[in-house]
């Protein structure tokens, strides 16, 4: 419709006036967003408010396209989008991606069990799609998973300051600074190695050649052991050396 000051505005505009932005209006009915605010002024019509949502329009979200409910909510497409989504309310109707995916037994039953994102990515489609399928079948979404360090056995107590820390934490599955926590926790003194060692020109050339954990567990000895005659020697430490406490 051209814009023009003698043309009367449509009928269908003036009953949306206030209920979608001056600027949508505009644009829906080719006129200027001035024109459009003047009709709305003359009329004492308030600008219309994104995020105003009654109960009632609530409830509309998910049970039909997003168009259809801003419609008989008098708000924007958009709008209505984004509370849904912000809501976790699955979109109505199945979306063109999630259309095209086939869901397996296996697929469901892995919904719920890691994090969307996460599934998403090993399905190859976007975390929406698989929130909406999970939510559509009444699954509740995955919780971060807790660090919960397990307990010691009698077994593996024994062994803290018996054996190198780095030999404990391989055995019993845990962390190098974990089980060095727990030895000093008791009490424990750290782990001396009685062993001899004959540092040959052939042994510290080593030391310049390899990392201090494979030449420690090469000559079968701490790796505290290794790294305290590398620095006696003014050796630099290899670049791959685990970094120590």
């Amino acid at each position: 419709m051209p814009d023009t000051k003698n043309s009367a505005s449509p009928k269908k505009l003036l009953r949306q006036l206030g209920k979608i932005s001056d600027h949508e209006l505009a644009a829906e009915f080719n006129l200027s967003t001035y024109r459009v605010r003047a009709e709305r002024i003359k009329r004492s019509i308030l600008a219309f408010k994104y995020g105003s949502w009654t109960p009632e329009n609530t409830a509309l979200l998910g049970t039909m396209t997003d168009k259809q409910a801003a419609s008989l909510a008098g708000v924007t497409t958009n709008a209505a989008f984004t509370k849904r989504v912000s809501m976790g309310i699955p979109p109505f109707g199945k979306s063109s991606e999630d259309a095209k995916f086939q869901w397996t037994e296996a697929h469901q039953r892995s919904l719920g069990k890691v994090p969307d994102e996460t599934l998403a990515e090993e399905l190859g489609i976007s975390a929406s799609v698989v929130s909406a399928k999970r939510q559509s079948m009444g699954i509740m979404a995955s919780r971060p998973v807790q660090n919960i360090r397990k307990p010691w056995k009698k077994q593996e107590l024994a062994m803290l300051g018996k054996k190198p820390d780095t030999v404990v934490a391989e055995k019993t599955g845990r962390g190098r600074r974990h089980v060095r926590a727990k030895r000093e926790s008791l009490g424990i003194p750290p782990f001396q190695q009685h062993t001899t060692i004959r540092w040959t020109v052939k042994t510290i050339k080593k030391l310049r050649s390899m990392p201090d954990h494979e030449l420690a567990k090469e000559l079968g000895v701490a790796l505290s052991t290794v790294a305290l005659h590398r620095r006696r020697l003014g050796i630099p430490a290899h670049s791959s050396n685990p970094k120590t406490n």
